[in-house]
C-alpha cells in the first residue's frame, strides 16, 4: 500500500499487464493512431527480411579481394628481339643510322609443326632511321631465334614544322592586348633563360623567398620573343565588368641563335612556352612558365631550382659552348 501511494504521489504507476495490455500492441496502436501504419505487422516483415538477408549472406560469401597480377616488365623474348632486330638493321633493311627507340610491348602467337604446338613472342619496336619511322614486329621462338624476318610499318608522324592547333585555354575572362612594357618584360625573361643568367632571371621573377633561384638554359642568345596570345585569368584581383584581372596567361615563341654543330654557322631553332604573369597592364612580371597549353594551370614560382645555388652554374659553360650566333635585338 505504501509503495502504491508513493507511486501515485509521484504521477506515475507501475505498467499492469493485466490491465493495460501488451506494451508492443500498445506502441503498433499508438503508430497506427499518428501514421495510420500498422507496425506491428511491418515489424515483423522487416524482421524477417533482415533474417533472409542474413542467411543468405552467409551461404554466399563475397569473394575475397585478389591482388592484381604484378605486370613483367622484362618478358621472355624482349631482349632477344631486340638484339635480333638490331642485327637485321645493321644490313641495311631500314636505310643508314636506323636504330631501335623503343620496345612496346609483346603479343604471343601459338603455332604447331603437327606433333608439338610452339608458343611464339611477337615483340614491337619502334626505329627511326633516314627513311623515316618505323613500327618493326619481331616474332621470337622459345630457343631465342627469329621466326622468319621481321615485319615493318611505316609511321605517318608529323614533321616538327608542321605545327597543330595553337587553341588557347578554357574558362579565361577575356582577350589580352599586350602592352610595350610587358613585350619588353617578356624579352628581358627570354634573355636570361635561355641564356646563362640565373641572376637575372631570378631578380626578374621576384620571389619572395630570398633563398629560391631559377636556373638559366645555356641555351644561346635569344633573337627575338613573340607574344603569340594572351589571356586574363579568373585568380587575383578579378574585375568582372571589364573582364580582366591581375594574372594573365601569355603564349610565347622564342628564337635561340646558335652555332651550327656541323659547319659553325649561324643556326636558329625555336621553343614555345606557357607564362603566367601579374599586373599585366601595369608593371609585369613572370611569375612561371611552363608547356603550351599549361598556362591557365601554372603555380606561381613553380620553376624554383632545387637546393641551394651551387656556387659555379653549369648552364654558363654551356651557353658558352653553344655560342650566341649573329643575331641582334
Amino acid at each position: 500500500m505504501r509503495r502504491k501511494r508513493i507511486d501515485e504521489d509521484a504521477g506515475w504507476r507501475a505498467p499492469d499487464p493485466k490491465r493495460d495490455g501488451d506494451p508492443d500492441r500498445q506502441f503498433s496502436r499508438r503508430a497506427f493512431r499518428l501514421t495510420g501504419l500498422r507496425l506491428l505487422r511491418w515489424q515483423r516483415w522487416i524482421a524477417i527480411m533482415l533474417l533472409l538477408i542474413v542467411a543468405y549472406l552467409m551461404s554466399n560469401p563475397p569473394d575475397a579481394s585478389k591482388p592484381a597480377p604484378a605486370a613483367d616488365l622484362d618478358p621472355a623474348g624482349r631482349v632477344e628481339s631486340w638484339a635480333l632486330t638490331e642485327q637485321w638493321l645493321a644490313k641495311g633493311a631500314l636505310g643508314a643510322d636506323a636504330r631501335i627507340v623503343s620496345w612496346n610491348g609483346q603479343s604471343h602467337a601459338t603455332v604447331s609443326d603437327g606433333s608439338k604446338d610452339m608458343t611464339l613472342s611477337v615483340n614491337t619496336l619502334i626505329v627511326d632511321s633516314a627513311a623515316g619511322w618505323w613500327r618493326v614486329r619481331t616474332t621470337v621462338t622459345p630457343d631465342g631465334r627469329l621466326s622468319g624476318w621481321p615485319s615493318v610499318e611505316r609511321l605517318g608522324l608529323a614533321g616538327a614544322d608542321d605545327r597543330g592547333d595553337t587553341g588557347m585555354w578554357k574558362d579565361t575572362l577575356g582577350q589580352l592586348t599586350a602592352s610595350d612594357m610587358l613585350d619588353t618584360t617578356v624579352r628581358k625573361w627570354a634573355d636570361a633563360f635561355m641564356g646563362s643568367d640565373s641572376d637575372m632571371l631570378t631578380v626578374l621573377v621576384n620571389d619572395p623567398d630570398p633563398n629560391a633561384w631559377y636556373r638559366a638554359q645555356g641555351l644561346g642568345k635569344a633573337a627575338a620573343a613573340t607574344i603569340d596570345g594572351g589571356a586574363y585569368l579568373d585568380k587575383g584581383n578579378v574585375d568582372r565588368n571589364e573582364r580582366r584581372s591581375d594574372r594573365a596567361a601569355l603564349r610565347v615563341t622564342v628564337t635561340v641563335a646558335h652555332a651550327d654543330a656541323g659547319d659553325g654557322s649561324a643556326a636558329q631553332s625555336q621553343y614555345s612556352y606557357d607564362l603566367l604573369v601579374a599586373d599585366p597592364d601595369g608593371t609585369p612580371r613572370i611569375l612561371a612558365w611552363g608547356a603550351p597549353g599549361t598556362g591557365a594551370t601554372l603555380r606561381e614560382h613553380g620553376n624554383r631550382a632545387p637546393g641551394a645555388r651551387p656556387a659555379h652554374d653549369a648552364s654558363s659553360d654551356t651557353s658558352a659552348s653553344a655560342g650566341t650566333g649573329g643575331a641582334a635585338k
